[in-house]
């Protein structure tokens, strides 16, 4: 995890006079669930009031299966994506409806309780409005500090479609660990 994360999410908690978002950029398998894990326990160290979700790969045999969803509230997990029927269809994985009712109610009950709010991740779903994309845009509206994991591809299509208008991006890319303000 690049050094300057953690300040820079520990700005945006701090800072009360305007509402921001921070967004955790990276291409795929750059590490932004790892470090979303690794900010999350972070800042739970430090007494912040953590939520949301994170959805950690399924591998075997080197190979990405699929995907499970966490609650980082409860520590409970479910089954999220998989290479396999049934389910919503989104590149070649398939989503489970249960999974993401899962992830939506974990993100609806962090959003009224915690301080920092994990978002894992926001794409292709969340754009056509299905997914997260009405949990996320309760969020967005909420107090707490939305923590979007975004791939770098989407991040422009996400902030315009969610209107999303104070935020930070945090690149997690492995070879240009750099934050850009906007």
């Amino acid at each position: 995890m690049p050094s300057d994360l953690l300040p820079r999410l520990l700005v945006h908690l701090e800072e009360k006079r305007k509402k921001s978002c921070v967004i955790l950029s990276g291409g795929i398998g750059a590490g932004k669930t790892r470090t979303g894990e690794r900010l999350a326990a972070a800042l739970t160290a430090r007494g912040f009031t953590v939520g949301g979700i994170l959805s950690p790969r399924v591998v075997r045999g080197g190979k990405t299966i699929g995907y499970t969803v966490r609650d980082l509230a409860s520590g409970v997990e479910q089954p999220f994506a998989s290479l396999n029927p049934p389910g919503v269809t989104v590149g070649k994985y398939f989503i489970s409806e249960q999974g993401l009712a899962f992830a939506r109610s974990a993100i609806a009950r962090a959003s009224r309780i915690a301080q920092a709010v994990f978002v894992d991740e926001v794409g292709r779903l969340e754009l056509s409005g299905r997914g997260y994309a009405p949990a996320l845009r309760a969020l967005l509206h909420s107090r707490a500090l939305p923590i979007l994991l975004i791939r770098s591809s989407f991040v422009d299509a996400v902030v315009k479609t969610f209107s999303i208008t104070h935020h930070e991006i945090l690149s997690v890319e492995p070879d240009a660990p750099v934050s850009h303000p906007a």
